[in-house]
């Protein structure tokens, strides 16, 4: 149970990564690199194109996302609900029956964690940089103008090929991000989440795409972080019906601000 803390870290980083909104540029879905490779400009163009396009997507500025945390090797199920917003707030719940809340979130000024097991704290220094950075509604913007950028190699995941794309932040820390070379759509992921608890190594497989007002998003998650394994079930995805009362920052938290 010690682990709960960089469990719902690496939830809350999945399930945005998930949910986020996309935007493009000019054509540059065939832009092959000096290594033979499509570029990482070309392969994140086709991911957005995958999902739906930019006018889909531009059309929204809130979404709302409700589906089931699984620990399966716990037996536990509970509830998990994200809120995002443009520009970059986010706010994640997760009720385990019996355990409690665990909550997360960030509203432009503020990043918190609450944890019925290791206690509630304002997120400061790395964790809140990535919180900061998975709260951008418009996240594959962000990753594009990534200060470093490359598509590694054509790899072999799970019998179908994917391009696994190398995006290096301001730190210097790596993501990696793998696109389904059929369909262009974001299938694994391996990043470094930090939190409060510590570094957690965390790969996350998305797939059952389906399709919601014309924009595709996966609705099985499945992540591996401090040697657990659980997985998110999406139910439902909405649009526009976000308000202020999502990213209010909770008491507990309140009580901790300088």
């Amino acid at each position: 149970m010690n682990n709960y803390k960089l469990l719902v870290q690496a939830f809350c980083y999945s399930l945005v990564l998930a949910a986020c909104a996309q935007t493009v540029g000019p054509d540059y879905r065939n832009e092959v690199g000096a290594n033979g490779l499509l570029t990482p400009r070309a392969v994140l163009t086709r991911y957005v194109d995958a999902l739906g396009g930019e006018r889909v997507i531009r059309s929204h500025t809130s979404t709302t996302m409700r589906g089931r945390f699984l620990l399966t090797a716990f037996g536990m199920e509970g509830d998990a609900t994200i809120y995002s917003r443009a520009p970059n707030h986010v706010s994640q719940l997760i009720e385990l029956p019996g355990l409690g809340s665990f909550e997360s979130g960030y509203n432009g000024d503020v990043g918190w964690s609450v944890d019925p097991f290791q206690g509630s704290s304002v997120l400061e220094g790395d964790a809140l940089v990535d919180l900061v950075q998975q709260s951008d509604y418009y996240l594959p913007l962000s990753l594009a103008l990534s200060p470093g950028q490359e598509t590694e190699e054509l790899t072999d995941l799970n019998g179908a090929e994917a391009y696994k794309v190398k995006l290096t932040d301001d730190r210097g820390k790596n993501s990696y991000l793998y696109f389904a070379a059929d369909s262009g759509l974001l299938v694994h992921s391996e990043v470094v989440v930090s939190s409060p608890a510590g570094e957690v190594p965390t790969t996350t497989y998305l797939d059952n795409y389906q399709d919601f007002g014309g924009y595709l998003q996966p609705t099985r998650i499945t992540i591996n972080s401090a040697g657990q394994e659980f997985s998110i079930e999406v139910d439902e995805v909405t649009f526009d019906d976000v308000t202020d009362e999502q990213f209010v920052v909770p008491n507990v938290i309140r009580g901790q601000l300088r």
